[in-house]
Order: C-alpha cells, then sequence, then structure tokens
C-alpha cells in the first residue's frame, strides 16, 4: 500500500506554503525532500502527519502505522534518556530490552542514565531519532533527521534508514544535504518557494538537465537561489 499527497495546497498569511505538491511513498523505497531553508520542507511533512490542513487537495496514508520525527523535539531537562524512554515505551507497550535496543542503535546506551540537560544538540537529535524508533512501523517519516549530528552518526542514519527500506518500509525524510539525497534516495523531491520543481531517481535527473550531481540540478533549476 502508498501513501499519496494529491495537488495539495496550503498557504499560510502572507502567501508562503506549499502549492499544488504530488507525490506517491512506496515500501521498500526512500523518499528524499530537498529543498533549502524555508523552501516548504515541513510544511508538507506536517501535512502529511496531520498536524496542519491542506487548504485543498488530498492526503492518502490510512492503515499505515507511522513513526514521526520532527525537526526540533524538547525533551524535559530533568529526566534521563532512560528515564523518557521508558515513559515513551510504556505508552506504545515497548518492552525494556527493546527500549534498550534502540537506545543502542543510537548510541545512547552508555549515557543512559546522564540527564538531558547534559545532553550535547547532537545527543538530543539522537534521543530525538530513537523516540522514532520505538515500535513496529510501516513508514519512517523524519523531518531534517541531520541537524546537529556530525558525519559519524549522519552515516549511521544512513544504514539505519537503508535497513528499514530492507524491511520493505517507506521512508519520507527531508534534508538540504543533496550530497546525501544523491547517496540514499530511491526518489527526490526537490522543492523550491513551495513547489515542486522536479522529482525522480537522482540518475534521470542527472541524465535530464546533463549534470553530474544532484546539486548541478538544484542550481539550475533554481538559478543558485534560495528561500528566505
Amino acid at each position: 500500500m502508498t501513501i499519496t499527497f494529491e495537488n495539495v495546497t496550503k498557504v499560510f498569511p502572507g502567501g508562503r506554503g506549499i502549492f499544488d505538491i504530488q507525490f506517491t511513498l512506496q515500501p521498500g523505497q526512500i523518499t528524499v525532500l530537498v529543498g533549502s531553508n524555508g523552501a516548504g520542507k515541513s510544511t508538507v511533512i506536517n501535512v502529511l502527519m496531520h498536524l496542519l490542513k491542506p487548504d485543498s487537495g488530498v492526503v492518502s496514508r490510512s492503515q499505515h502505522d507511522v513513526r514521526y520525527m520532527p525537526d526540533d523535539l524538547s525533551f524535559p531537562d530533568t529526566l534521563t534518556a532512560r528515564e523518557i524512554m521508558h515513559f515513551l515505551g510504556s505508552l506504545k507497550g515497548i518492552p525494556l530490552d527493546k527500549q534498550q535496543h534502540v537506545l543502542q542503535l543510537v548510541g545512547l546506551e552508555e549515557v543512559k542514565h546522564m540527564k538531558v540537560k547534559q545532553f550535547s544538540k547532537g545527543m538530543r537529535q539522537r534521543l530525538n531519532l530513537a523516540q522514532s524508533l520505538l515500535g513496529s512501523s510501516t513508514c519512517y517519516i523524519l523531518d531534517e533527521p541531520t541537524n546537529g549530528l556530525d558525519p559519524y552518526w549522519i552515516a549511521k542514519l544512513k544504514q539505519l534508514l537503508e535497513a528499514e527500506k530492507e524491511r520493505d518500509q517507506m521512508v519520507l525524510f527531508s534534508t538540504h544535504l543533496l550530497s546525501l539525497a544523491q547517496e540514499i534516495a530511491d526518489q527526490v523531491i526537490l522543492i523550491d518557494h513551495g513547489r515542486i520543481v522536479a522529482t525522480g531517481r537522482v540518475t534521470d535527473l542527472c541524465a535530464q538537465h546533463h549534470c553530474d550531481t544532484l546539486e548541478e540540478v538544484w542550481l539550475t533549476l533554481t538559478k543558485g537561489q534560495t528561500t528566505r
């Protein structure tokens, strides 16, 4: 089963928003939503997660158990990573051993007794990733998951997402890292000023626009402009 965006528009006061967005998420596929800051990536994801209601269009994601990683998630500073995972795991009915396994996956098992106020930005981001990995899912939606991560943990994130793809899960994440999108995407969606400017496989887009890299495709389509 798929998740679809059909001609979705969401406009905010002042005229910014997303316009006529259309794409499909498939099982066993990693889709990467690429754009500069303010391009509309988070709006697409918030509409997909039903956190925002579209002005028009249809979002279909019924019968899918979706795990969500927002671009920023505030955890109580006085709690430890273990306490947070235990609380969230209890809500989802996740056994303690699986909670611990997720902390190991994100490299926080050894510091699970530290309070969150002692965590670096990257550690907080990995805790954010950990909460999104709790429990079974058919689809993972991650908004700017690389924020605050160093190169090692960006590589580990890539491995985690590719493992979910091998399990026939749907994965959608947003990023401004064109090189990461080129490495991992089965489908890439380039969004600029709230509109999709290109979508498809990286190799196809590069061939279509006579470019060697996704970065060159982006610069060609946007003429080097950024959304501010």
